[in-house]
């Protein structure tokens, strides 16, 4: 039978000889069981805690935003393979993971990096399912064809660009002249592009590149084209970044979701996708604008991968209703323990009877009982190993000293 917040409130009732709510409120004993659940969260961090979630991991897409995905993320366990779920990954700190992106190596590894309010699971493998490369903009011929001025929008000035770049040695640049169409679009196409056979991408891939936007403030949306020829093709639209936050100033990774395509017109024949354009809309206020951008064109299909993460949530509405929760307000809450290691409520009622006691200003008594839940914690972390993963650094030479000190500390 489930645990309730109900049974774990008997428990403390009697540790701190009072069921009344003269000097202790029902609230303050939930608010009470909430601290010290999230206290067991955080000190042991054993496989009772861990949920998973999948990952769909992209080749060349290293950083994942899982804000709204993993809102409950404490800490990260493991990360593996969903076909290959006995090899774990590394887990390292952000920088050093970032240095090695960089530098292509790719030892399977993985961190979680926090920054502006936001969570990013960052991931470094050497993926099942490379992605293949359309263009990386290197020229106006780069991967087949030329690329040109779109037609029917207000596209000028198409040309390489040496100094702005995400990928390679150089991106293709184009400005907005808001007067050429009137159509309130830009962009750029290529109607040759060497002909991709797509038949194992369609429907469970994505296309991503890099696009850099000068101003957003009027840009609405950007979208892709792609097909047989141009007046056979599909198209996407996406009005966000890949992580799902706004376009900025800058650059911007866009992601188009060929699950979201629409066929425009004709057949297109996704064995033979010759026809590329990439579109940037904007509202009628739109100004001339200088120094759009585009770079490494590419389609990947996802490689499924499962994270082993720490929730923060300290349990569920009820054992009928599975809605997370990060404090208890009810004796019908269900603690996450309930049904993996029930005994847990020992250790948060003894925690709570400390925590009411300091309140109550009784220091002895707040002591001894914050002993005892250091106790059976103590034995907790005897019988179940953590399984939260630590960071690995990795041992770099940066050279030899082979010089010593003599007994008088001068170096010889």
């Amino acid at each position: 039978m489930s645990v309730t917040i109900s049974s774990i409130v008997t428990n403390l009732n009697t540790y701190i000889g009072d069921s009344t709510t003269d000097r202790v409120s029902s609230s303050e004993r939930y608010q009470a069981i909430t601290e010290a659940t999230a206290w067991l969260l955080e000190e042991l961090g054993n496989e009772h805690m861990v949920d998973t979630y999948d990952l769909d991991y992209l080749d060349t897409v290293n950083y994942y935003k899982v804000t709204t995905g993993l809102p409950d993320l404490l800490t990260g366990g493991d990360l593996r393979r969903q076909d290959d779920n006995y090899f774990s990954f590394t887990r390292k700190s952000p920088r050093e993971l970032s240095e090695e992106i960089a530098q292509k190596v790719k030892e399977p590894s993985w961190a979680i990096e926090r920054r502006d309010g936001n969570s990013y699971l960052v991931v470094n493998v050497d993926a099942k399912n490379p992605s293949i490369l359309i263009s990386n903009f290197e020229s106006l011929t780069d991967g087949g064809g030329t690329w040109e001025v779109a037609a029917s929008s207000d596209t000028i000035n198409l040309e390489v660009d040496y100094s702005e770049k995400r990928e390679g040695s150089a991106s293709l640049s184009f400005d907005a002249d808001v007067s050429v169409s009137g159509n309130n679009t830009i962009g750029i196409r290529n109607t040759s592009v060497s002909s991709k056979d797509f038949t194992k991408y369609k429907s469970n891939s994505s296309f991503i590149f890099d696009l850099y936007i000068p101003d957003v403030t009027e840009i609405t949306s950007v979208e892709l084209e792609w097909g047989s020829s141009s007046s056979n093709f599909w198209f996407s639209t996406v009005t966000t970044a890949m992580d799902g936050n706004a376009f900025v100033n800058g650059w911007n990774v866009i992601k188009i979701d060929w699950k979201d395509a629409t066929s425009f017109s004709g057949t297109p024949d996704k064995t033979d996708c010759s026809y590329f354009a990439i579109n940037v809309n904007y509202s009628a206020s739109q100004t001339d604008s200088a120094g759009f951008r585009v770079d490494n064109l590419r389609v990947s299909k996802p490689e499924k991968l499962i994270f082993h993460y720490i929730s923060w949530n300290v349990g569920q509405v009820s054992s009928s209703n599975d809605t997370a929760i990060t404090a208890f307000t009810a004796d019908t809450n269900v603690p996450f323990f309930s049904d993996r290691y029930d005994q847990y409520k020992y250790a948060v009622a003894q925690k709570a009877a400390s925590i009411l006691f300091s309140t109550l200003r009784l220091r002895q008594e707040a002591i001894d009982y914050e002993g005892r839940a250091v106790d059976s914690l103590s034995r907790f972390k005897k019988n179940f190993e953590s399984s939260k993963t630590r960071e690995v650094k990795s041992f770099k030479i940066m050279g030899n000293n082979l010089r010593r000190r003599n007994r008088s500390g001068r170096i010889r």
